[in-house]
């Protein structure tokens, strides 16, 4: 069960590639859907291949969680993509917008059994900057 995969090249409709395409421009107001308190657990693209693919060669069965198990609110995604861009833009808060599940993160323990995820939520934010055009 993937739980908030993200990577370089996804569709704008998700919350990772819209943060990361509002970093690249330095939008000022940087927009945030709702109060920036829903929360995800990130878990690169990467990550959750390899951590099937490890899951098939040691025969792993029954379901398996793959996160990061770390709880990541909207607003402190905006905060690491803005410093890592070098910009402090004022913040908007779209209370009127949809924000989906207030809280999704998950036990990674089962998964942490056998795999152990490689790039950080910091890393794959810096990867994902380099890649927009």
């Amino acid at each position: 069960r993937p739980f908030s995969g993200y990577g370089t090249d996804q569709d704008l409709d998700y919350p990772f590639p819209s943060y990361i395409r509002r970093g690249n421009l330095k939008l000022d107001p940087f927009e945030i859907w709702g109060d920036g308190q829903q929360v995800r657990d990130f878990i690169h693209m990467q990550d959750i291949v390899d951590a099937v693919d490890e899951a098939i060669k040691q025969d792993i069965t029954g379901a398996v969680n793959l996160g990061s198990g770390i709880a990541t609110s909207f607003n402190e995604l905006q905060q690491i993509v803005c410093d890592q861009v070098g910009y402090k833009p004022e913040v908007k808060h779209i209370l009127t917008a949809p924000v989906g599940v207030m809280y999704r993160c998950c036990d990674p323990s089962k998964m942490l059994s056998f795999y152990k995820p490689k790039i950080s939520l910091e890393e794959g934010i810096a990867r994902a900057l380099k890649g927009i055009v």
